[in-house]
């Protein structure tokens, strides 16, 4: 009868840490599903405010986004790259268009254009253009901006000393408005 003790709680033993293995496995699958789930964060969009660096993360999900910096103009804007993607490809671009809102509408100010490049250890980085082609129109022999804020036009002034990839891609931009101090209140990423 000793045996049978011995055996019975030898086989109880094992189911027991049969069940933990099975369990921890659980855990760690649920963990990197979750972990895969989260959105990741295509641009970082930064800008000084009492002296601080403050930056606001701009993930890839749909649908026009409200900036917790709305109403807060600036006169200098900065886009860094988001994360870093593991692909066996390139991932696709991307564009993010960036507003200035008002109680009734919103106005475009800006397009980004996101191309992920190839880096170190086979990650994709994003690095980006800035594009205002449909923003400006030809009136009177002479290019104005089609965008306007509070009436006036509106020109984005490239203020950062980085240099561009073959294909004219930065890998993070720096900027202010023609017209000083300009709010970003929205973003749709695209």
């Amino acid at each position: 009868m000793t045996e049978r003790v011995t055996h019975h709680g030898f086989a109880q033993g094992r189911r027991r840490s049969a069940a933990s293995v099975v369990a921890a496995m659980l855990m760690m699958s649920f963990i990197s599903v979750l972990h895969a789930a989260s959105t990741p964060v295509l641009m970082l969009l930064e800008h000084t405010q009492a002296g601080k660096q403050i930056q606001t993360k701009i993930e890839v999900k749909g649908g026009l986004v409200a900036s917790p910096d709305k109403g807060k103009p600036q006169a200098k804007w900065i886009i860094r790259a988001g994360d870093a993607l593991n692909s066996e490809g390139q991932p696709g671009d991307r564009s993010v268009n960036f507003y200035q809102s008002t109680d009734t509408q919103n106005t475009l100010l800006f397009i980004v254009k996101v191309r992920y490049y190839q880096k170190a250890a086979g990650r994709w980085v994003p690095q980006f253009l800035l594009n205002e082609e449909p923003l400006v129109i030809r009136q009177n022999g002479r290019w104005q901006p089609l965008t306007t804020v509070q009436g006036v036009p509106n020109l984005i002034e490239r203020t950062g000393t980085a240099l561009p990839n073959a294909e004219g891609y930065f890998a993070s931009l720096e900027f202010g408005m023609s017209t000083g101090a300009t709010a970003i209140d929205a973003w749709l990423v695209q």
